[in-house]
């Protein structure tokens, strides 16, 4: 076989086995959708008030207001300046009301928390599955004598695992990341050394 066979089959191998792992552990173990729990609702509502806010379950989330400069008692309003042109200020005004009101509510906030406590379990099984299978698919890889089937099965194995750990990386500590990579690196550099050694 010729080296760029040899290199093209390693290559094939190793990407099908990836995504072979990837929709077999999609297949059997279903992803959490966020419509599960939340529902397909819209997620931000501008027209309403906080007090409804809190009546639909939602939680209230005020925009920044800038820092009133000048108050005009008559119509009890509260002005900001917006751009200061040729020495015209041109003022924003609005009642207290309005400023009280100036936000949006997120009617999602309270089931969004608990949909990604799920999510994070899920990806932390999901990285615990992939890691085992790309540990067992390197020994395997490595145990091969067919040197290109050998090769594809390793890197499918390291590919494996560099899934599983994109899943679960975010929520991660950086302890546990220091630990996989260094982990992976040792078992890298030790197959590499043995496989160039014989």
């Amino acid at each position: 076989m010729s080296k760029f066979k040899y290199i093209l089959l390693a290559v094939a191998i190793a990407i099908v086995f990836v995504f072979f792992v990837g929709f077999g552990v999609a297949s059997f173990y279903k992803t959490p959708k966020y419509e599960d729990f939340c529902g397909e609702r819209e997620k931000f509502i501008d027209a309403i008030t906080k007090q409804k806010c809190d009546e639909l379950g939602g939680k209230w989330n005020s925009r920044e207001v800038a820092r009133p400069l000048e108050r005009i008692d008559t119509n009890q309003l509260l002005c900001t300046k917006v751009s200061e042109k040729n020495d015209a200020v041109t003022l924003n005004c609005q009642t207290q009301e309005q400023i009280d009101n100036q936000g949006y509510c997120d009617r999602d906030f309270f089931c969004r928390g608990e949909f990604d406590d799920v999510r994070e379990v899920y990806n932390r099984n999901v990285f615990i599955v992939a890691t085992g299978i790309g540990i067992i698919a390197l020994i395997a890889g490595f145990a091969l004598k067919l040197a290109s089937v050998s090769s594809g099965i390793m890197g499918g194995g390291i590919l494996t695992i560099i899934y599983g750990t994109i899943r679960y990386w975010s929520d991660l500590p950086d302890f546990g990341r220091f630990i996989i990579l260094g982990i992976t690196l040792i078992i890298l550099i030790w197959m590499g050394y043995k496989k160039i050694s014989k």
